[in-house]
């Protein structure tokens, strides 16, 4: 009980610290932001965002199952973008359990085991932090001197897409940072590098809609473009692995803040990560119920809401 006050406590207190900080950096602006959002040149900005952060979703479930695939798996289209697209959602509950959890359960649901489903979230969270790094390089001016570690990533990169077994030691320390038992068996070589490409794909994707936020809100086009891929990338990543607040509130839009500062003036690099959060989450929900309503029949629908967290 004790630590569950202390982790809501510490929440709270971060969740109110971001915002204080990210409401210092807007005030004053309010009009002036209000009309850059406003007018037919914003609205089509602003539906073409929401599309590719949809279409960069679609991207990443591809690389999901190209890696549950890799592991003797396979699923068929329809059940795996229901079990990835209601799984996501649980990242809007905070702590590090209920994305394991929720993959557990929808995968128990449609026959695929346990420890399998647990290794396919681990290869999945493997190739996720290190695409974001390599991508996130595109954002290094953004980011200073500080962003040079990701460096480190890109060798690692191309270690894994000549010797993609190598991953396996990797899974087997996200499990151990995750407090579980390292997983067994086998990854083909094929589904690895499928999964690494298709992950970048998406990063690639998604980080569009930031951009064609940020050209809404006056950042140059051409100059902006790898910083917003770049930024979006790393600030989601950065947002995920801050375990006490659901999807990483504040500490994406911190970093948004820091690397979008290269191509915005503050007032508006802060709007932009506020929009990209309220993009990001419209998608995701836009998402999950078009899955639902678009694949499988009522009792299938039942069958994996119940298994959900």
């Amino acid at each position: 009980m004790t630590g569950r006050f202390v982790r809501a406590a510490a929440a709270a207190v971060f969740l109110a610290a971001a915002a204080a900080g990210m409401g210092g950096v807007l005030w004053g602006h309010g009009d002036d932001l209000l009309a850059m959002f406003s007018g037919p040149r914003a609205t089509a900005l602003l539906v073409g965002a929401l599309l590719v952060k949809t279409a960069g979703q679609l991207a990443g479930w591809a690389s999901w199952r190209a890696g549950l695939t890799g592991l003797g798996s396979p699923l068929p289209a329809r059940p795996s973008a229901r079990i990835y697209f209601l799984a996501l959602l649980g990242k809007y509950i905070p702590g590090p359990v209920w994305g394991v959890l929720a993959y557990v359960r929808l995968g128990g649901a449609v026959g695929i085991a346990a420890g399998r489903m647990v290794t396919a979230y681990l290869l999945n969270t493997v190739v996720v932090l290190l695409t974001a790094a390599v991508v996130g390089l595109l954002c290094v001016q953004g980011l200073g001197a500080g962003g040079l570690w990701l460096l480190a990533a890109t060798p690692l990169a191309l270690a894994l897409l000549w010797r993609p077994r190598l991953l396996l030691h990797l899974v087997a320390g996200a499990a151990r940072l995750l407090r579980r038992e390292p997983p067994g068996g086998e990854f083909t070589d094929r589904g690895v590098r499928g999964a690494l490409g298709l992950e970048t794909l998406c990063w690639a994707v998604s980080g569009l809609h930031l951009w064609l936020i940020a050209v809404l809100l006056g950042a140059p086009a051409g100059r902006a473009l790898p910083i917003c891929v770049g930024a979006f990338a790393l600030a989601t990543v950065a947002g995920a692995l801050t375990l006490v607040v659901p999807d990483g509130a504040g500490t994406r839009e911190l970093v948004l803040l820091g690397a979008l500062s290269a191509v915005l003036p503050w007032a508006q690099a802060g709007a932009a990560a506020l929009a990209s959060r309220v993009c990001c989450t419209l998608a995701e929900l836009l998402g999950a119920g078009g899955v639902l309503l678009l694949t499988g029949d009522q009792k299938t629908h039942r069958t994996l809401l119940k298994a959900a967290p």
